[in-house]
């Protein structure tokens, strides 16, 4: 039986049988002799993720001053059944993530077809052609209890794999770039000692040819300015020795803004790696402080939002007040505290935990269940109750559904026996939760509700307007707003059709 990979749409994609794979092993040897004749450095990037794909594309997209490509990339994917259906599509032109951001197709667009200097392919041998690789393959955290993040831990595994991969297979010379955020001291004890094994094994001289190791942390925001957030945006790198550090600061220096954005050099990948799990640890914990008094304005009849806006107008000290919402998802707020957690003891064998910053991940964890608690002031039996879900990504405008508070929401109400409805603009298929169907029409997601949750702040929910919701509906639902969504006027025009109407953190509603 032929295997293939399904990509979101439900298009099937064959993998590669073993003589397609010696064809695309053959070609990836012509391809880069052809480049290298240009003049173009090659750069591999491993992992062709929400990330990696973007980075492909804005490093293929770098120009000397003569307008002329730099370097030619290679995008390596797996060829996996989950995942191979990215490299035909990335092949064709086509972008393999949604998004609100009109340069994503576009940059595609530009470097695969115009300026054909990005190729995706499934084959590792690849990286045996690299003079650069950046590594952008996942690494989660793992929280084998629901609410008690301080249990997590780091499963290094199919990293440690990927590494091992590079070091059975990049030249001595070739540098290494991490950008996965990986838990502090994970270049030095994991990378490092992974690479030198395999290069003893190949018969390379690690005293003279050390590897070539950097780290350098992204803060990608997949919304509206997704290409821009790599790169037109501040870096942080470090290397393991000198020529790594140089290496590296050349490399960012020509694909990224650093005119506008300069780089920060830290004094080692220790530091680069802490100062990104350390910067999330923070959003997540000035998220989770923002629950905390979201719960108390909804019992003293106090809007949160209004008093957040009143605060932030101190600049330069508060003007960095986060919101709270249905709950925290994503790739990053939600693991990275535990990755560093982690590395106390894993890495560097230490006492003590980083209690705050685990404290807020189980806060945020657990916030969508308080949006339960408010359905329930008015729906204190769930059974077959009908909820319409707007939203099932993790972040407006975005189609990742990674860590998805929605995930959360879903799950426990299920469990309450609710009968719920999923609708997203930019969500094809729940990687997560596959057996929910998430609706592209609206009116057939809301019809007959009994509660309408506005979950994610996607544009055409903002714009959606209350008579058109209720006609949709033919009920008068409860009306849940979870983050500030709906402003005051459309709040009390629910109200006056009909509808009662409850916000997170509104209590003055």
């Amino acid at each position: 039986m032929l295997k293939v990979s399904i990509a979101p749409d439900g298009k099937e994609y064959p993998i590669p049988t073993a003589e397609e794979s010696e064809k695309e092993r053959q070609l990836l040897v012509q391809i880069t002799e052809e480049q290298r004749a240009k003049g173009r450095k090659i750069v591999a990037v491993q992992g062709l993720g929400f990330v990696g794909c973007i980075m492909a594309t804005v490093i293929a997209d770098a120009t000397d001053k003569d307008g002329n490509p730099i370097y030619f990339v290679h995008g390596h994917q797996r060829a996996s059944q989950r995942s191979y259906w990215k490299v035909p599509v990335i092949n064709s032109g086509v972008t393999p993530v949604s998004s609100s951001d009109p340069e994503v197709p576009a940059i595609f667009h530009r470097t695969v077809v115009e300026k054909q200097n990005f190729r995706a392919t499934s084959e590792e041998s690849v990286y045996s052609l690299a003079d650069i690789v950046v590594v952008d393959i996942q690494l989660d955290a793992t929280k084998p209890a629901f609410g008690e993040a301080e249990k997590g831990y780091c499963d290094m595994t199919h990293f440690s794999e990927g590494m091992r991969m590079l070091g059975r297979n990049i030249s001595p010379d070739c540098m290494v770039l991490v950008e996965t955020t990986v838990p502090p001291g994970t270049c030095e004890q994991v990378v490092k000692p992974i690479m030198e094994e395999e290069f003893t094994k190949r018969g390379i001289d690690i005293e003279k040819n050390p590897p070539l190791i950097a780290h350098s942390y992204e803060r990608v925001m997949p919304g509206a300015n997704y290409v821009s957030s790599i790169r037109d945006f501040w870096r942080v790198f470090s290397g393991i020795n000198q020529k790594s550090i140089d290496l590296c600061r050349e490399f960012l220096t020509d694909v990224l803004n650093t005119e506008e954005f300069p780089l920060t050099q830290l004094d080692s990948t220790n530091a680069s790696e802490m100062a990104k799990t350390m910067e999330n640890s923070y959003r997540a914990s000035n998220i989770a402080l923002t629950l905390e008094w979201a719960k108390f304005a909804e019992e003293i009849g106090v809007d949160i939002f209004k008093v957040r806006d009143a605060i932030r107008m101190r600049k330069g000290t508060h003007d960095n007040l986060l919101r709270p919402s249905l709950g925290v998802g994503g790739y990053c707020l939600t693991k990275d505290p535990v990755l560093a957690n982690w590395s106390m003891g894993a890495l560097f064998d230490l006492e003590g935990s980083l209690d705050v910053a685990i404290n807020s991940v189980n806060i945020n964890d657990t916030m969508p269940l308080h949006t339960i608690d408010i359905i329930k002031r008015d729906f204190p039996e769930l059974e077959n109750v009908n909820v319409a879900l707007l939203g099932v990504s993790y972040l407006e405008n975005v189609g990742d559904t990674r860590h998805s508070p929605s995930e959360i929401l879903v799950k426990f109400l299920q469990k309450d026996k609710a009968v719920v409805k999923a609708h997203d603009s930019y969500v094809e298929f729940w990687d997560e939760l596959p057996e929910v169907v998430v609706e592209k029409d609206i009116a057939k997601t809301v019809k007959g509700s009994d509660v309408v949750v506005f979950g994610v702040g996607h544009k055409d929910y903002i714009e959606l307007e209350p008579e058109k919701l209720l006609e949709m509906c033919g009920t008068k639902p409860l009306i849940v707003d979870c983050s500030n969504f709906l402003n005051d006027e459309k709040l009390n025009k629910y109200k006056e059709l009909g509808c009662k109407v409850r916000g997170l953190g509104k209590g003055h509603i």
